[in-house]
């Protein structure tokens, strides 16, 4: 059996929030077994919380937002993802404002402080997810497909109608080397002619070249280092994907996962399709040991 995880020692990394450009401090703690992740709002009188979990999703435009009551949490699918992409099951998340901070646009700087603080385990096994048989939802262009593996896997395709932007696809099998590898530097994107309209709405309040990739109508406009990877587009939806995926509470990795043009709103709708599965399988498991 495999052992939950949590942190050896706090880990605190400073910056600024993607959308609200607020100033943010996220400090993540040790927390018990079975305790899951959340957020604690440490900003606001009682310092309110907010559990990383579905039924707090609030809003899905540009980044996953969780609320409950006065306590908010904006863009949080960076820090989650690189939670599940390191293995780590339990962990309180102070924050500072209303935003983690943004860091370099990718979960590569979260995933390393995390390590770096270290893995303890605890006497609690991993709860994985599994579903029952094929699962499919769709939504417009958007698909996705889901099926019981024995590992946990993402074939992902990005299609963009864009001359820099050709049909990317590509096949995790996802485990902490490989999302390290892989997945968690792929830094966040978007195109020239939505950056306007972003700010005017009141989004991408702090970003900027150094934690973002934009998309011009004949360049990719980014820091000196240029592309991470030639495919870095798709590789930020998996690793996107991932992280509103861990909003089911339960690290995925008995399921394979095929989707084509990802969002998060999508990517939201599909994980409560999962967790539905996932609930109705664990109660019929329960039905035959009563």
């Amino acid at each position: 059996m495999i052992p939950q995880t949590t942190l050896k020692k706090e880990v605190v990394l400073t910056g600024v929030g993607l959308h609200t450009g607020n100033a943010s401090e996220i400090i993540f703690r040790p927390a018990p077994a079975n305790a899951g992740l959340r957020f604690v709002r440490t900003d606001l009188p009682g310092a309110p919380s907010v559990p990383a979990r579905l039924e707090f999703v609030v809003t899905t435009v540009r980044g996953t937002n969780l609320a409950r009551g006065e306590a908010k949490v904006h863009t949080v699918e960076h820090v989650l993802s690189a939670c599940t992409g390191i293995g780590l099951d339990n962990a309180d998340i102070w924050v500072s404002a209303n935003e983690p901070p943004i860091l370099d646009g990718s979960a590569l700087p979260f995933a390393q402080a995390l390590l770096a603080a270290g893995l303890k385990p605890l006497a609690a096994t991993k709860r994985w997810q599994r579903i029952p048989e094929e699962l499919t939802y769709s939504d417009g262009p958007a698909r996705y497909r889901a099926v019981p593996a024995d590992a946990f896997e993402i074939s992902a395709t990005l299609v963009h109608k864009h001359p820099l932007m050709p049909r990317m696809s590509l096949t995790v099998k996802i485990d902490q080397e490989t999302y390290l590898s892989q997945l968690a530097a792929a830094r966040t994107f978007c195109f020239e002619h939505e950056v306007a309209y972003l700010r005017s709405q009141g989004l991408a309040q702090g970003g900027s070249l150094e934690n973002a990739i934009v998309i011009g109508k004949d360049q990719f406009h980014t820091c000196a280092g240029g592309l991470r990877f030639p495919d870095e587009f798709v590789r930020h939806k998996i690793m996107d994907l991932i992280g509103d995926l861990t909003l089911t509470g339960r690290p995925l990795f008995k399921i394979r996962i095929e989707a084509e043009c990802l969002g998060h709103a999508h990517n939201v709708e599909f994980a409560k399709r999962l967790n539905a599965a996932a609930a109705s399988l664990r109660g019929k498991t329960a039905s035959s040991e009563a």
